[in-house]
């Protein structure tokens, strides 16, 4: 028995010391490093498709990410000394959730951390509600000499256009149809932001958070919109049918590459015919000349 409670006493004794030296271990935590700051302006600039005229924009959103691992998180103020002006003023930007300012004017950020950053700039037709038209993607660790950081922005969406005068043009095709089908994925804008490469040099690498086939009859002379939008890419191939005379011709083509809109022609070397009605028949003999010799 007191062999027993002598282990005991023992195993008491060791549960204690190393008890105790958990807490001095606890007690020897490495302090938080706080960041430092600078000071200076962020400008977006806008980049088109080129393919139709640049979409109107009124107002530009900004968000500031910290490298969180292999992702991104807000700045939210507890990168700085607590109780700071820079650390106060981040967490009101964090109540906020953003950052927007009108087109007219830049943005000023007096007191952006020395980290490594993302900054996402989003640029809108409206209020800050509204559809995204633009996004700009910028990986920086600033410094005093960084500024003013540029931030190109690429517009979203796509545009496709179809036309088809080249076969309407032909005489004696009156039931030609023409249908367009397509798959529209959807962008998923701040999905889009955490992981696509920064877009100073190229468009964005897009997530998509839907995708859905798509059918349309296209009509009329000219180039005519199959898709012209903000919230999706045409992805994938495009398949164009043909109805003529009940016999269909299929023709695909690849979808356009990020940055890019689309303008389909169709061309053909074939001809178009009339119907000549009733052709009138008359025969016409050879008529004999005559001709005297004299011997």
């Amino acid at each position: 028995m007191k062999k027993i409670i002598g282990i005991i006493s023992m195993a008491l004794v060791l549960g204690v010391i190393l008890m105790s030296s958990c807490k001095k271990e606890d007690a020897k935590q490495p302090e938080k490093a706080y960041a430092s700051y600078v000071s200076g302006a962020f400008v977006p600039i806008d980049g088109n498709i080129g393919l139709k005229s640049a979409p109107v924009v009124t107002g530009y959103t900004f968000d500031c990410y910290k490298a969180n691992g292999l992702g991104w998180s807000k700045i939210d103020g507890s990168e700085f000394l607590p109780g700071s002006a820079p650390a106060l003023d981040w967490a009101t930007y964090t109540t906020i959730g953003q950052y927007w300012w009108t087109k007219a004017t830049g943005v000023w950020i007096t007191y952006c951390p020395v980290l490594p950053l993302r900054v996402v700039i989003r640029a809108t037709e409206g209020n800050k509600g509204s559809a995204v038209s633009y996004l700009g993607i910028r990986d920086i660790t600033p410094d005093a000499a960084s500024f003013p950081i540029s931030v190109v922005d690429r517009r979203l969406g796509d545009v496709l256009t179809l036309n088809t005068d080249a076969l309407t043009a032909l005489p004696g095709y009156s039931n030609l149809t023409f249908t367009v089908e397509y798959v529209k994925s959807t962008i998923d804008v701040m999905g889009t932001a955490m992981t696509s490469p920064p877009t100073d040099l190229a468009w964005p690498v897009y997530s998509y958070s839907n995708n859905e086939v798509i059918s349309k009859v296209v009509t009329g002379a000219g180039n005519q919109v199959v898709y012209d939008g903000l919230d999706a890419k045409i992805t994938g191939t495009i398949k164009i049918t043909i109805t003529v005379d009940g016999t269909t011709i299929v023709k695909t083509v690849n979808a356009a590459p990020m940055g890019h809109g689309m303008a389909i022609t169709l061309k053909t070397t074939k001809v178009g015919w009339y119907d000549s009605g009733v052709i009138g028949i008359s025969d016409i003999d050879i008529v004999p000349d005559l001709v005297d010799v004299n011997i």
